[in-house]
């Protein structure tokens, strides 16, 4: 599959994690298409099943949180995905007290980038190592893209995973997560301090195993 898979190297150095059956709840459109992108690939797996759910009140991490806790209370949904790995998606830029939500969130794991999911995606082409505004990161991303870039749109989205380098942005998602460990900096006490970073490395990159040992 091309750039979603690890090159031989990295494959044999990464611990592989038996992914199961996960579902993501995303604050976006863009996690989710970015998302998707794997489970489109994964699912052909038959002992793997990723559901990737859109909250659709366009809202911030609070209402993703409120949301996914309302739908896994609901005795259908919770009978169907009450095994499966739980994960969060959302930015960091709001609420105000982000640091609230991260710490209400322990039903899940957490998919986090601060300040934005384009700080995730800016990645796949170049380090992110210091604090980038919104408006120069997207147009950093348009730069790369040689196109302008839409929030919310599946072909360009899908467009940064195919031209971007994955392997990249998780090493430099590692580089700043072991930066802000050796400051003794948490998400769970310091997120709004912790800008650039991100989580999504993660789990992508045990989609990554999932895919080049197919």
């Amino acid at each position: 599959m091309g750039r979603t898979q690890l090159s031989p190297q990295r494959l044999s150095e990464t611990k592989k994690t038996n992914i199961g059956r996960v579902i993501i709840f995303c604050e976006g459109k863009t996690e989710k298409y970015y998302f998707d992108y794997f489970a489109e690939i994964i699912k052909k797996n038959k002992y793997t099943d990723v559901e990737v759910i859109l909250e659709t009140a366009n809202g911030n991490a609070q209402t993703v949180l409120n949301f996914a806790n309302e739908f896994m209370n609901n005795e259908k949904n919770n009978q169907k995905f009450n095994t499966y790995g739980k994960y969060l998606a959302f930015d960091c830029d709001d609420p105000p007290d982000i640091q609230a939500v991260v710490l209400a969130a322990t039903e899940y794991e957490l998919l986090i980038s601060n300040h934005l999911f384009e700080t995730w995606l800016l990645m796949h082409f170049e380090d992110v190592e210091e604090k980038i505004s919104k408006r120069e990161i997207y147009r950093r991303l348009s730069s790369h893209l040689r196109s302008v870039y839409s929030k919310g749109h599946k072909g360009k989205t899908r467009e940064i995973i195919q031209n971007g380098n994955i392997e990249k942005a998780i090493d430099n998602a590692r580089a700043l997560e072991k930066q802000y460990g050796a400051e003794g900096k948490s998400i769970f006490t310091n997120i709004k301090a912790m800008n650039p970073y991100t989580s999504v490395h993660k789990l992508i990159e045990q989609f990554m195993v999932e895919i080049s040992e197919a």
